[in-house]
């Protein structure tokens, strides 16, 4: 509101001599505009009567080079996505390690034992019954810590919670093998732990995506922090593969994952804080990237959930209606493409072993490209684009899953299964981005509720592929379960059309203080209206 003092460099100079500079009230703006003059040849200036050396800085100096110590060649709000990502494969890979480990245990002779019968017995071969209670218990320590750890991360954020998991998951996998050694019933104890601290991947992402995503990058922070299952899936066979192979055997196999899992937590628990604003390596010019277009309530943390209002929305219930129906496929593809390629196809185990983790290694390459993808589409309006990459997840991903039983050769066959689980990853720029922009602040529970849809995803396809097949290589019952998810999946993206929004749902502007203001209310409209009861009587 000042117009700009000239002065020349000697009357500067002498303005700015501590002995002639005149005590000033703090109404008086001369101080601070004089402050702001450097001289050329001068070595330090007076500002609010402290001496600073070297030239005065802007505040868009101050912003550039806050912090500039701590600051890298990448925006640090990528290197906590990234770091939670490696965390993330961590937990889907310790759950997966055994997969491939029943094969080599098999053949493992320190495990035979003479039977009470005088048979000779190998304690690592397990029946089909018991392989299915110990592939079972990771699907119900998921759901009940689900439960758990979506109230953790909602009260105590995502740092301490998820270390916590990252901890019980990598004590829980070094003990396997101890487990495995003592009896079938420990063995599906140590692998329920397994899956309670792995309840906790949905909830951490949903946490880092509210708290350091910029809503200008919620697909990208999306797309590569839901990507970990299918890169894990990708990654853990050659591992365990390769130590089944060596002198070190299958056992250190959980050793090394178990290890390298607590290794990847410290260094997230070290570099991570649920709050950026306090975060030394987070400039301020990176810490309004990350605050830009947020809400008052989205920026305050309380701990707060409001989640009856959540479960009523029906944008939140459509969401979650299709991620049921798209995880559903998606686990079933990768899971049973093996017995696919196999069974029905005619593959040998050596190729079905390279084809089927053709499906996953794309899926995880497209996710995190369609995040970044869609967040760069601004000539375009957010509800286009989440419908645009719905369409793709939902509505040809169905069309191509319909395909796969239909393939006129094996070769086809293995492309359709192949595109339809690549494609499928276009969901991280649909339901997913949409889900967390419409819950904003709230968006961890959204998604943390999308890992109880993934473990129903390990009981409905199972299901599925029961009463559809008669045996592994049954082509026309496993074509009844591709259309039937077919089917499922245009139902779900035809659902989702009219609900998507990249808007804020009402129930973002719903704090613990609003809640409080409004109980508050009702109690006294209650009261006055007792009172004109009792003063009518």
């Amino acid at each position: 509101d000042y117009s700009p003092i000239m002065h020349s460099q000697a009357e500067t100079q002498r303005l700015m001599t501590p002995s002639n500079q005149p005590e000033e009230s703090i109404d008086n703006p001369a101080k601070s505009i004089i402050g702001s003059v450097k001289p050329a040849d001068e070595k330090s200036v007076h500002s609010n009567d402290k001496l600073i050396d070297g030239p005065v800085k802007t505040m868009d100096d101050s912003m550039d080079d806050d912090n500039s110590g701590l600051r890298l060649c990448i925006p640090f709000r990528f290197v906590i996505v990234l770091s939670g990502m490696l965390c993330l494969i961590s937990l889907q890979a310790n759950i997966t390690v055994i997969n491939l480990a029943f094969v080599c245990m098999s053949e493992d002779s320190s495990g035979l034992y003479l039977a009470g019968n005088g048979t000779l017995v190998n304690r690592f071969i397990y029946t089909p019954k018991q392989k299915g209670f110990i592939i079972s218990a990771v699907a119900v320590g998921t759901f009940i810590g689900a439960v758990v750890y979506n109230w953790l991360h909602a009260k105590y954020g995502a740092r301490w919670p998820f270390f916590s998991a990252g901890l019980i998951s990598a004590a829980s996998t070094i003990a396997i093998p101890f487990m495995a050694e003592q009896s079938v019933e420990m063995l599906v104890v140590v692998r329920f732990i397994q899956g309670f601290a792995f309840a906790a991947d949905f909830a951490a992402a949903g946490v880092i995506c509210v708290r350091w995503a910029p809503l200008k990058e919620t697909g990208t922070f999306i797309g590569i922090l839901m990507c970990f299952g299918a890169i894990a899936f990708t990654i853990t066979n050659p591992i365990v593969g390769a130590f089944c192979t060596s002198r070190w055997g299958w056992r250190a196999a959980f050793y090394s994952f178990g290890t390298v899992t607590s290794l990847l937590f410290v260094l997230f628990s070290l570099i991570y804080r649920d709050d950026p604003q306090k975060h030394k390596a987070v400039s301020k010019k990176e810490l309004a990237i990350i605050e830009e277009d947020k809400t008052a309530e989205h920026l305050h943390r309380d701990g707060f959930v409001p989640y009856k209002e959540i479960c009523k929305d029906r944008t939140i219930l459509v969401v979650w209606f299709n991620s049921m129906i798209e995880i559903n496929t998606a686990v079933l593809l990768l899971t049973y493409a093996p017995i696919y390629f196999s069974k029905v196809l005619g593959y040998t185990i050596t190729e079905t072993s390279y084809y089927a983790s053709l499906g996953a290694i794309f899926h995880s390459f497209l996710k995190m490209s369609v995040g970044y993808i869609s967040d760069s589409m601004t000539c375009f309006s957010e509800r286009a684009k989440l419908i645009f990459f719905n369409t793709i997840a939902a509505g040809v991903a169905a069309l191509t899953c319909a395909g796969i039983g239909f393939a006129p050769s094996r070769e086809m066959g293995v492309f359709m299964l192949t595109l339809t689980a690549s494609i499928m990853a276009a969901n991280a720029g649909g339901f997913f981005k949409c889900g967390a922009l419409v819950a904003r602040q709230y968006a961890h529970f959204v998604l943390a509720t999308m890992q109880m849809m993934k473990c129903a995803a390990h009981i409905i396809g199972p299901t599925m592929v029961t009463l559809l097949t008669h045996s592994d290589g049954d082509a026309k019952g496993w074509r009844n379960v591709f259309i039937l998810n077919c089917v499922l999946m245009l139902c779900a993206n035809f659902l989702f059309y009219p609900f998507a929004t990249g808007e804020p749902a009402p129930f973002t502007k719903i704090t613990k203080e609003s809640k409080r203001l409004e109980a508050e209310e009702k109690k006294r409209q209650r009261e006055e209206k007792k009172m004109d009861t009792t003063e009518m009587a």
